[in-house]
């Protein structure tokens, strides 16, 4: 089943993203204490809505989000979407992602956006799932820590 995520669902998303960004071909070093603590903030604001795919009492994927405004309409901004490394390529994230686009849709909401790793399997997933790249827009990071602190 695909639902609205609630703040009860926090420590089983939590565990789902720590496995999953853990994972290759993440490989990110996530405790569930820090995944909670994302998750959170992500949600906390009067914009979120997230969406999990739930079964048999167990919670197998998380898609966190924002709607905010732009010119042409409210956008879906994607924060994170992961599911349980276990139950990957079973079409549940496609499934998420059609959920959800039918329901923010019904809401009022034009597109949907995210960032990905270019060449990453996510990429793969995505333009599957009806999503492409944008060749006027780049991504672009400043590190504000001196280099040898920032890992």
């Amino acid at each position: 089943m695909i639902r609205r995520y609630c703040p009860s669902d926090l420590q089983k998303t939590a565990y789902v993203f720590k496995n999953a960004f853990s994972a290759h071909p993440w490989n990110e070093k996530w405790t569930e204490e820090l995944a909670e603590n994302r998750i959170s903030e992500l949600m906390s604001a009067p914009q979120s809505v997230g969406y999990v795919f739930e079964e048999n009492d167990n919670i197998y994927a998380i898609l966190c989000g924002r709607k905010l405004t732009y010119l042409h309409g409210t956008e879906y901004v994607i924060d994170e979407f992961c599911v349980s490394p276990d139950k990957q390529g079973y079409g549940i994230g496609s499934a998420v992602i059609e959920y959800a686009a039918g329901e923010l849709m019904s809401e009022g909401i034009v597109a949907m956006s995210l960032l990905t790793t270019r060449g990453y399997p996510s990429e793969g997933f995505y333009i599957k799932n009806g999503f492409e790249s944008k060749d006027t827009m780049i991504f672009m990071y400043r590190t504000i820590k001196n280099k040898g602190e920032f890992k």
